[in-house]
């Protein structure tokens, strides 16, 4: 027991000295973090660089970071940009900001959300359903207005009907500003959301990286870059006092190694994903909503795992979900 207290102690001392030295200026001339963003590199390592860089000593702005399968192309300044990737055993989040003096902040560097979740839950309710568990996180951003966006529904898979597709994506994003719930709790979001119809374009996540950002809000279905991605969301903000706002959000639905569905409670359901819920968990993110620990919010909306095909409890939020809408739009 000394010897295992002793090992843990050890390595919580080790990470503890990585993250402290990832924010010194001495962490900015290793040679190591130079060498990640030198010129020449067309893709850089978020896990080789400090957590906050100095552009003039590491030029990193404009290109794509990785991490891991999820990246995103480096803002200008006063902007920041986040992705999320859904897997159907967790997801993986990260995130770029570019402040206005040129540093760039990286965010949820190496975070990958399985059943345990990284860190102690603000509330341990395993075992409560949606209705009494109150457990919720936030992302430092928010909807300000009406978000708009539209569908280029001519990426829906063959074997899905296109107008069901596009009622269900809908649907699932008034779930988010109308906080949709079956706890008798009523409309806590006075942001609204607009669908404007069809677009040619298609979702700016490419593989699973965020692109730059157009302005346009646009939800698709395509590839990403791991077969085992379901879904994957980017949100860009601008810097503003209190939260961020939100200037863009997309989405893209994987229709490679994955089915989905609109009616997935049917007996004749097998292995399809219901696209509003996972919608519905995706626009969670878009209107600044984190992700809970799995493993102690089981029920709520936005837990990091979607608890599988032919369900839709995700379409409903739970208590903690809306809680956490009205503590960010008050």
């Amino acid at each position: 027991m000394k010897r295992l207290f002793a090992s843990g102690m050890a390595l919580a001392f080790a990470v503890l000295v990585v993250a402290t030295f990832a924010r010194t200026p001495a962490a900015q001339t290793d040679p190591r973090v130079l060498e990640a963003c030198e010129p020449g590199k067309q893709a850089i390592d978020a896990r080789a660089l400090p957590r906050t860089i100095d552009q003039n000593r590491c030029p990193v702005a404009g290109r794509v970071i990785e991490d891991g399968m999820a990246g995103a192309a480096v803002p200008p300044p006063g902007e920041g940009v986040h992705v999320e990737l859904l897997t159907e055993r967790g997801a993986q989040e990260f995130g770029v900001r570019r402040l206005e003096d040129g540093a760039i902040e990286l965010d949820h560097v190496g975070s990958e959300s399985a059943g345990t979740g990284a860190g102690p839950p603000a509330f341990t309710t395993k075992g409560v359903g949606e209705c009494g568990d109150a457990g919720f996180d936030e992302n430092g951003w928010r909807v300000e207005g009406t978000h708009v966006y539209r569908i280029n529904w001519r990426t829906t898979p063959r074997d899905v009907p296109r107008r069901a597709a596009i009622s269900a994506i809908r649907q699932a994003s008034g779930n988010v500003a109308d906080t949709l719930n079956g706890c008798r709790l009523g409309d806590r979001v006075p942001a609204g959301v607009a669908y404007k119809g069809y677009t040619a374009r298609h979702a700016g996540v490419g593989g699973g990286a965020c692109e730059t950002d157009d302005g346009l809000s646009v939800v698709s279905f395509g590839a990403l870059s791991n077969p085992g991605n379901l879904a994957a969301a980017c949100v860009h903000t601008r810097a503003k006092a209190g939260y961020d706002v939100v200037t863009s959000s997309d989405v893209k639905l994987s229709k490679v190694g994955h089915h989905w569905t609109t009616n997935p409670n049917s007996r004749s359901c097998r292995g399809r994903y219901d696209i509003e819920g996972v919608m519905t968990h995706e626009r969670g993110h878009t209107f600044g909503l984190g992700h809970v620990v799995e493993d102690y919010h089981p029920n709520l909306t936005m837990g990091p795992v979607i608890n599988g095909p032919c369900q839709s409890s995700e379409r409903s939020l739970g208590r903690g979900d809306v809680l956490g809408l009205d503590g960010k739009y008050p």
